[in-house]
């Protein structure tokens, strides 16, 4: 599952929470990296199964988000 939203700065709060709350250190020093889409104005990021936030939460990513990757 992942949030998306169009302000970027939200995402980067949410996996901000996440690496506080883990304690990465180390080798992990972040939860996930955020993912533009295309369009240059959504974002994505892979939700953790502990934290939850006031985001709007999808599945999966559409096609859309991955245009040069390989079928």
């Amino acid at each position: 599952m992942y949030y998306t939203s169009q302000n970027r700065s939200e995402l980067v709060a949410y996996n901000e929470s996440v690496n506080n709350g883990e304690g990465y250190s180390g080798t992990t020093i972040t939860w996930a990296k955020i993912i533009e889409h295309p369009n240059g104005a959504d974002y994505a990021i892979l939700k953790h199964p502990n934290y939850d936030a006031v985001l709007t939460l999808e599945e999966s990513l559409s096609s859309d988000w991955f245009p040069n990757s390989i079928d």
